[in-house]
């Protein structure tokens, strides 16, 4: 009966790690777009860092040394000019596209972009749904 007792406790604290981390995954915890990115505009630039699938846009490049979090917008381009994509990493692009909710996402953790799939690793309320980019000298 003692082993019971002792378990119970612990199966409980499971199941609240599991509801916390599922409540984490479906993306509860997005903040707003940064101050630099326009939601209502439909060319986006900045400083490309490419990585897990998709583009993470950053206004200034010693942004890109720095990582997540920061101050950055996830974007992606559809399937295959997102594959090519690397070539951009760590460059100043120019994005083509709208922004589109991340509520409005057709998975529960991911946004599909004409089969690229969206992480949001920046973790913002919209994300870039870009139709094609430039690299700006």
């Amino acid at each position: 009966m003692r082993m019971i007792a002792r378990l119970a406790p612990a199966a409980l604290i499971v199941a609240a790690a599991a509801t916390l981390g599922a409540c984490a995954s479906t993306g509860g915890n997005v903040a707003p777009a940064p101050s630099w990115v326009d939601a209502s505009a439909t060319t986006f630039e900045g400083w490309a860092r490419v990585e897990g699938g998709e583009i993470r846009l950053y206004a200034q490049q010693r942004d890109l040394a720095r990582g997540l979090p920061a101050d950055c917008v996830s974007a992606a381009l559809p399937r295959n000019p997102q594959r090519a994509a690397g070539d951009l990493n760590g460059m100043k692009i120019r994005l083509y596209g709208r922004t589109a909710a991340w509520a409005d996402r057709t998975g529960a953790e991911t946004l599909d972009w004409q089969g690229s799939n969206i992480i949001n690793a920046c973790r913002r309320d919209v994300v870039i749904l870009a139709d094609r980019a430039e690299a700006l000298r």
